[in-house]
């Protein structure tokens, strides 16, 4: 019994000092003294170092960094000052209190409010040693020093003090054995046994995929901390075109027009027909139309501008004439078929009349122009409409009988075909 005895003495001893040579160095986190800086301790820099001080400490208590939050530590500066009667933050001093609180590190620090924001500065300390080993100096601002923005600010000091890392891991534990994970449209890994684990990833918001057989693919966002294991449920659902082994296939409505066959596991094909056009001949119908009312415009303007060439505005000019001869009696140079070339000699070379003789021409000419041009618009668009109204309403009903009387199948047939490794679509062309 005494060599037994001895024996599971010394591999508890053995187990203990294995454990403690695996086991991670302790840190204590003091409270963060607030610093009067003339203007008196205000309340919201109380709550800005209490609410610091439990980012650091709930950061330290994840465990996946270097050090772990030695128990019972939770003390404050000022509180651990006056317990050890140290009046100042001497080497010496903060040492004893870290070997106090058996811990060996001691982080510790200030926050002084100064304008726009409040200046905190953190000292990691050796205890052992007795020598510090890394300081910090930041400004938070003030509108990143409440909420989640704090938090941020707590984890990055820490691990700057540290030495721990701003990434974090995902683990990603989905309801399929074998699959590919992308991790911002990238393949960062393969689902083994349902799980895949990523390490390295950059704290922040992250867009996750996961491709499988026989699975809709799956995608999601995921929020990553950094120094932190975040875990993921992926639920994948079943593709209904990708369908397994082990049962039969019906057909469809049984009139031809949709019919599936073939063999699950094997190929699944769907069959029918190009499917006809409802409304043939509709935008024909529509173009019709269209060109009708130009027609009808076109020729409206074309009547009322060629009775103005021919009525009003003739009448003007000869008006101008007149007045012209009567002004120069036996004149006959504004007498002849085309009075408007002499006139417009006769107006460059001053005469006020002939000049009104000019301006009557050049209105009736352009009038006549716009009635020259809406002729040829009204000829087009009355042909347009001619052609439209043959393909609207003329065409689909012969095409139809004709269909009808000659025809008993589709002449082209399109047959799509789905299966779980190809898809593709034969078309038949009958003549």
């Amino acid at each position: 019994m005494r060599a037994v005895t001895l024996v599971c003495f010394v591999f508890a001893i053995l187990g203990g000092a294995a454990r403690a040579a695996h086991a991670k160095p302790t840190v204590a986190i003091l409270g963060l003294e607030v610093v009067d800086n003339g203007g008196g301790v205000d309340e919201k820099s109380t709550k800005v170092a209490k609410d610091l001080t439990e980012a650091l400490r709930a950061r330290a208590k994840v465990g996946t960094g270097p050090y772990t939050l030695a128990p019972g530590s939770d003390k404050d500066l000022l509180e651990m000052k006056l317990l050890s009667g140290c009046d100042n933050e001497a080497t010496a001093c903060m040492a004893s209190m870290g070997t106090e609180l058996a811990s060996d590190k001691l982080l510790y620090g200030k926050v002084e409010k100064q304008q726009g924001g409040y200046q905190v500065t953190l000292r990691m300390l050796d205890v052992s040693s007795k020598s510090n080993e890394k300081t910090t100096t930041d400004i938070i601002p003030v509108s990143e020093s409440t909420g989640a923005e704090l938090q941020r600010w707590g984890k990055q000091l820490y691990n700057r003090l540290s030495g721990g890392s701003d990434q974090g891991s995902l683990v990603i534990k989905a309801n399929v054995d074998r699959g590919t994970v992308y991790v911002d449209k990238q393949v960062k890994g393969s689902l083994v046994g349902g799980t895949a684990r990523i390490a390295g990833l950059s704290e922040g918001s992250h867009e996750i995929a996961i491709e499988a057989e026989g699975k809709l693919r799956y995608e999601a966002k995921v929020t990553v901390s950094g120094g932190e294991e975040t875990t993921h449920n992926a639920e994948l659902e079943n593709n209904a075109i990708k369908v397994g082994p082990g049962s039969g296939v019906g057909s469809g409505s049984g009139d031809g027009s949709d019919h599936v066959t073939g063999e699950l596991g094997g190929s699944l094909i769907r069959e029918g027909t190009v499917s006809q056009d409802e409304h043939p001949g509709s935008t024909s119908r529509a173009l019709f139309w269209t060109s009708l009312v130009v027609t009808a415009s076109s020729a409206t303007g074309m009547t009322i501008t060629g009775l103005q060439v021919r009525g009003p505005l003739r009448e003007d000019k000869e008006n101008a004439i007149r007045m012209w001869q009567m002004a120069h009696p036996g004149n006959d140079k504004l007498s002849g078929d085309d009075a408007c070339t002499p006139a417009g000699d006769l107006a460059a070379m001053g005469d006020q009349l002939a000049a009104a003789v000019q301006d009557k021409c050049d209105i009736g000419k352009r009038r006549a122009l716009v009635t020259n041009v809406l002729v040829g618009t009204t000829v087009i668009a009355a042909a347009a409409t001619i052609v439209f109204y043959y393909k609207g309403y003329v065409s689909p009903r012969h095409s139809s009988e004709h269909a009808s009387r000659k025809h008993r199948g589709p002449d082209v047939a399109f047959t799509p075909a789905v299966s779980p490794d190809q898809v593709g679509a034969v078309m038949r062309i009958d003549f």
